[in-house]
């Protein structure tokens, strides 16, 4: 693309931040299931599917709703993507992490070798309510990242909320950014070119502004349309592609921009990606006269600043009273409780953590003494481990100056992990929502937690006494020490607990064991001993068990018995005695093998008194599939129930139904059971059978029973995905597409949303590779390329994609 000329007169740069705060647990460095996301496994997975995959395919469509078009969004717009939620794409979704970092590359391209993305500042705390030594931390790792990455230095970085102050932008400008992004709001005054200075209540978003510093150095700021920004996220100016475009073209000349979370494209407004591609692809192709696209640092390079700012200090784009949000009850807030709630607890919790973070600050100093030579430097460079676990040796070779033993390996490792825990606890999601006992609080919560435990010396109490005069607006949740009772501790996990959970999925098993990755550690068993009498099942042995993050080993004795059903029960204990835990084993052995279960839960409760564990001990996210597993013949005796309810009174329901008489309740509830598991099995085939899918909805509405359901929906979109799979394994034989087509004529006309997305591309694929030869082939006489043809346009009809 040939770039704009410097005289025209409008450019347009649209900004978005995308960005989720780290959900993991900080035990596991994993995303345990939030059932609120349903039918998705957790937030990070639904919003990946509405938001940050969609805008990297991003539909153009016609009034009617087909498909003319896909386009990268990111690849003509301005963003961020936070570092913790790049961490997650990268492992969990990498067709995203791939996309967005070649939409810089393309950006490169597009405008003028100026690239798209901007840094952030790491894990999204409050700048100016960190300390300066945290702030530059989070502005360094923020860069390596970014490098890491995109292969690049980042000129911009955005602050979390906007949240600014002159000490924010000194750290920016001594680490090397170039710019930043702010709201109107939050200029105090400026001054023209050789002009005074001037009072203004928002800065005028045509120009990029230069703010000097007290240190000397200097900054450059935009400062976003912020009415117009508001009309895109809060309003209905998402609703329509052209009017947005229009609305950006016609805002003002020289440069006009918006900024707003990036999730509005997608997941808040539904069909966001959409209208944004079409107001992207309109301006970019011209329909807009002396207007194109740009972004941040192209047009600073274009139009480098003259005019100056100074900022209103200590203020954010989401909250009118600076940033009182994150510390006081300032009326901010999502607005739960119907107006009867307050956020009275923000206070209390902000004043607990600060009283954490200098606790651990001077652990890590006084810890460090004898390992690292600069404990804070070290930290700084912490997030190249974090990258790359391989350079953990290397890492510690630069900062500890000498060889470790082991123990001082794990220890100087888990100052680390202390470190980086007090800044994830300040992420700023835990105080911007409405209540103590909410999800985002929960979570920073841990990730106190998990500081209070490295930190030791009885922080942990003081702490909740501290955090105990936050009160939730939940009765139930009651106050802070409460919640860290019933929802922080509760995530806590440690090496026996680990291995606990690893037995309980292998009680199961009759293959070997073998040593295996669970979560971010390594179980290896030996010495293992296998038994089974009638239907119960014994699982004994040793395990050593370590943590991929600290090195942390420690090897414990497991024994684990399943008697059938729910009744399952374990211990793990230290293993110090070998030959003691051989008689401890021998005694069970017997117990178990004359059938007396009785008599073996006393050995058990004996030989692991206090470290007993049960099904509760699993992990949340395969909890699910090893109570499956685990009452796989009871769940099959239940089904066997309902479906010979169903069977027999099937012919009944068909003619209650047909004749307008209501179902007794009974019999539609076996009805849907039977239905829907037959429907899902059918789905989650390796190659899902049409036939069945299409005959089950059939006796579904012959008999009342409603298949429409979100999880249904959800299992055909994966249906879908795997279907795709075969087309692209075989893109000469007809088979797949028909099936395709034939699934996808189903799919469509469910009212839950069905992810057509990667039916989407591939029809789109096809469309733009492989139909022009299918159709010239087709008209020498081809057989195989005429169905080919014929199958593709049933599919393109039934997922909306124009064939022409």
């Amino acid at each position: 693309m040939t770039p704009p000329s410097k005289s025209s007169p409008r450019w347009v740069c649209v900004h978005g931040h995308f960005y989720q705060p780290p959900r993991e647990n900080p035990w596991l460095d994993a995303i345990e299931p939030q059932p609120s996301a349903a039918p998705y496994p957790d937030w990070n997975q639904r919003i990946t599917a509405e938001c940050y995959r969609p805008n990297a395919s991003a539909r153009i469509v016609d009034g009617g709703g087909h498909i003319l078009g896909i386009i990268d969004n990111y690849a003509r717009m301005s963003f961020n993507f936070g570092p913790t939620l790049l961490t997650w794409l990268a492992r969990e979704a990498p067709d995203v992490h791939e996309a967005v970092v070649r939409a810089d590359v393309a950006s490169r391209a597009r405008f003028g070798g100026h690239g798209a993305a901007m840094a952030q500042a790491y894990n999204h705390i409050i700048m100016p309510l960190a300390t300066r030594r945290d702030q530059l931390t989070q502005v360094r790792w923020g860069k390596r990242d970014f490098v890491h990455r995109f292969g690049r230095e980042p000129l911009g970085m955005w602050l979390p909320e906007t949240a600014v102050s002159v000490e924010s932008l000194e750290c920016l400008a001594a680490e090397g950014i170039a710019f930043t992004v702010l709201a109107p709001y939050q200029a105090a005054r400026v001054r023209a070119p050789g002009g005074p200075w001037q009072d203004v209540a928002a800065a005028d978003p045509s120009r990029v502004y230069r703010c000097n510093l007290p240190s000397g150095r200097r900054i450059d700021l935009f400062f976003y349309d912020g009415e117009l920004s508001r009309h895109v996220a809060f309003e209905k100016l998402l609703n329509d592609g052209a009017l947005l475009a229009g609305r950006l073209a016609q805002a003002r000349t020289g440069l006009s921009h918006i900024a707003t979370d990036g999730e509005t494209y997608g997941h808040h407004h539904r069909y966001g990606d959409m209208a944004l591609a079409w107001a992207l692809t309109s301006i970019e192709r011209g329909d807009h006269r002396d207007t194109r696209l740009t972004v941040y640092e192209e047009f600073r390079a274009r139009h480098p600043a003259t005019w100056e700012v100074e900022i209103r200090d200590e203020t954010a784009w989401s909250c009118a009273h600076g940033i009182d949000r994150w510390r006081e009850d300032c009326g901010c807030s999502g607005g739960a409780g119907n107006g009867t709630w307050n956020q009275k607890w923000r206070r209390p919790l902000r004043d607990a953590l600060d009283w954490l973070r200098d606790r651990a600050a001077d652990v890590l100093e006084r810890a460090s003494a004898g390992l690292f030579v600069d404990p804070w430097a070290a930290r700084d460079d912490y997030i190249g481990v974090l990258l790359d676990r391989a350079t953990t040796d290397d890492f510690l070779a630069r900062h500890t100056g000498r060889a470790l033993t082991g123990a001082e390996r794990v220890r100087a490792l888990e100052l680390m992990e202390l470190a980086r825990h007090a800044m994830l606890m300040y992420t700023s999601c835990g105080w911007f929502f409405d209540d103590l006992s909410g999800i985002e609080t929960v979570q920073i919560l841990q990730y106190a937690a998990r500081v209070c435990e490295l930190c030791g010396d009885g922080v942990e109490a003081q702490f909740v006494d501290r955090l105990a005069g936050a009160r939730s607006n939940v009765a139930s949740a009651g106050d802070g020490r409460q919640v860290w009772r019933e929802r922080v501790v509760t995530a806590r996990v440690d090496l026996p607990k680990v291995v606990a959970h690893w037995a309980t999925t292998h009680v199961l098993h009759d293959g070997e064991v073998t040593p295996e990755a669970v979560y971010c550690y390594r179980v290896a068993p030996h010495d293992v001993r296998r038994r089974r009498t009638g239907k119960a099942r014994l699982l004994a042995g040793v395990a050593l068990a370590a943590s991929d993050v600290t090195g942390e080993t420690t090897e414990v004795a497991f024994a684990v018995v399943h008697a059938g059903e729910h009744h399952l029960v374990g211990g793990v204990k230290a293993w110090t005695d070998a030959g003691a835990w051989e008689r401890e084993l021998d005694e069970l052995d017997e117990v178990f093998l004359g059938a007396d279960l009785l008599a073996t839960q006393r050995v058990l409760d004996r030989a692991f008194a206090g470290a007993t564990f049960s099904l509760g001990s699993l992990f949340a996210r395969e909890r699910s599939e090893v109570l499956d597993r685990i009452l796989a013949r009871e769940l099959r005796d239940a089904d066997a129930v309902y479906r010979g309810l169903y069977d027999e009174h099937a012919p009944l329901m068909r003619y209650l139904v047909r004749n307008d008489l209501p179902v007794p309740g009974q019999f539609a509830t076996a009805g849907r059971q039977v239905l829907r598991r037959r429907i899902l099995s059918a789905l989650e085939k390796p190659v899902p059978s049409f036939d069945e899918v299409r005959a089950t909805m059939a006796e579904a509405r012959q008999v009342n029973v409603d298949l429409d359901r979100p999880a249904i929906a959800y299992a055909a979109g994966l249906a879908l995905h795997r279907m795709i799979a075969h087309i692209a394994a075989s893109p000469e034989d007809p088979d797949p597409v028909e099936r395709l087509a034939r699934m996808a004529e189903i799919a469509v006309t469910m009212r839950s949303q069905v992810d057509l997305w990667d039916a989407q591309n591939a029809a789109w694929r096809i469309r733009e590779a492989q139909l022009p030869l299918w159709r010239m082939r087709a008209k020498a006489g081809d057989e195989t390329a005429e169905r080919l043809v014929a199958a593709f346009s049933r599919l393109a009809q039934a997922i909306r994609v124009a064939v022409e």
